[in-house]
């Protein structure tokens, strides 16, 4: 039996970014400005093919997690483990890819489908002296003769300073579901995070958050989603992960631009959906 392969980096460096990405999962792993992950990779992160990526920005298609059923794997579907083909990109995309479900005919999950579908996923980059800014874009379409419903999430893991330190603003009187312990509740103010979190926000269209910790400032905005995820494992559950380094949850947060559940897409025969996220590096809050 031949033994996984290191998978091919493709690599751009343009003015103060530097980021990679693969084709295995059209996974954008890691956004560097000035040396410093804005999009962060984790440090053990597995990049073979084996299993799926951690860290940077998982692609979450056609369910999320397990499923609105709870019964359907692998986890977060089936396109982040699928080695996708690379797209022409145009305008200010750096990369593209395209991938339908004729391509994972015969993988595992495939038969969790509820319909056909075409994907393109996008990565644009504006580089800037102020406010460098990335964008990432997939589109959904359903070219079958038969309404599709779909979840999708872009799974962007943010890189903070200390999590402990952390604090999101921009969701203040939004309604969640609290997964950890089933309770849907109202945000009241900033989101503070101390360790594990995993909160689904009612957010349609085009919410903006920010994310501080105390040294920079993120801004993620969002497009087509219809709720914002915010996500971290805590201390206990990541010391379960073989791909997370030690105390690597306090160095990270994912905001996650989403349609899932009750929210999910729901495309006519012969629709399509953008699902787009936007992270923005304002001035570090602690320059003098």
């Amino acid at each position: 039996m031949t033994s996984p392969q290191p998978l091919t980096a493709r690599v751009l460096e343009r003015g103060t970014s530097r980021l990679v990405a693969y084709d295995f999962g059209a996974h954008l792993a890691s956004w560097e400005v000035d040396g410093r992950p804005v999009v962060r990779l984790a440090e053990q992160a597995v990049l073979d093919g084996s299993r799926a990526i951690r860290g940077g920005i998982p692609l979450c298609f056609p369910w999320f997690a397990d499923g609105p059923r709870g019964t359907q794997s692998p986890s977060h579907g089936v396109v982040r483990t699928t080695t996708w083909r690379p797209a022409p990109p145009t305008g200010t995309e750096i990369w593209a890819w395209e991938l339908t479900s004729d391509d994972v005919a015969g993988a595992p999950g495939h038969e969790h489908l509820d319909g056909p579908f075409a994907l393109r996923y996008a990565v644009s980059l504006a580089d800037t002296a102020h406010a460098p800014r990335l964008q990432v874009e997939l589109v959904v379409s359903n070219p079958g003769d038969t309404p599709v419903r779909m979840e999708a999430a872009l799974h962007t893991y943010l890189a903070v300073a200390d999590l402990t330190r952390t604090s999101i603003t921009g969701l203040d009187g939004a309604a969640y579901l609290d997964k950890l312990d089933g309770v849907r509740r109202r945000q009241d103010g900033p989101v503070h995070l101390a360790g594990a979190i995993d909160n689904v926000y009612d957010s349609s269209g085009s919410p903006c958050v920010s994310v501080d910790d105390g040294e920079r400032v993120l801004d993620v905005h969002a497009a087509g989603a219809t709720q914002c995820v915010v996500w971290n494992p805590g201390p206990e559950q990541a010391a379960t992960m073989s791909d997370l380094g030690d105390a690597e949850w306090r160095r990270f947060v994912c905001v996650e631009a989403a349609a899932t559940g009750q929210h999910a897409l729901h495309l006519p025969p012969g629709g399509s959906h953008r699902l787009g996220c936007t992270v923005t590096v304002q001035q570090d809050t602690a320059a003098p």
